[in-house]
């Protein structure tokens, strides 16, 4: 509401400027979260809880796309969700998914996207 606030203050002086409308824009992933997302996420695609959290809070309802990616572990427990560092809950299925949204390099995908190597720059 603070840059609502801002733009609508900034845009007194201008000519024919429309009110700003940020509150009233759905985020990306908007569509497909529910408050049990990341249970969903456990029990339907075979995930451990803290990759699950970690999906539903980064990529909302697009959790499912970036679990569609990812590759099984070969274990029983968890199916699916490789690590890219142990410890952190970010998972191979997300460097594929940057890749798709046109990240282009390394340090974009870790770095941004993951925000790993700002985290731990030995992990990443």
């Amino acid at each position: 509401e603070m840059s609502e606030e801002l733009i609508d203050e900034v845009c007194v002086d201008f000519e024919n400027a429309e009110p700003c409308t940020t509150t009233s824009i759905g985020l990306l992933g908007r569509d497909g979260w529910e408050p049990t997302l990341a249970v969903q996420l456990v029990q339907h695609g075979g995930v451990r809880a803290e990759v699950a959290n970690h999906l539903a809070q980064a990529y909302g309802g697009r959790a499912w796309d970036v679990l569609a990616l990812a590759r099984p572990t070969g274990k029983r427990y968890p199916r699916f969700g490789i690590p890219l560092a142990e410890g952190y809950p970010y998972v191979e299925a997300e460097v594929r998914y940057a890749c798709r949204e046109h990240a282009v390099t390394i340090e974009d995908i870790l770095s941004r996207r993951t925000r790993l190597a700002f985290l731990n720059a030995e992990a990443a």
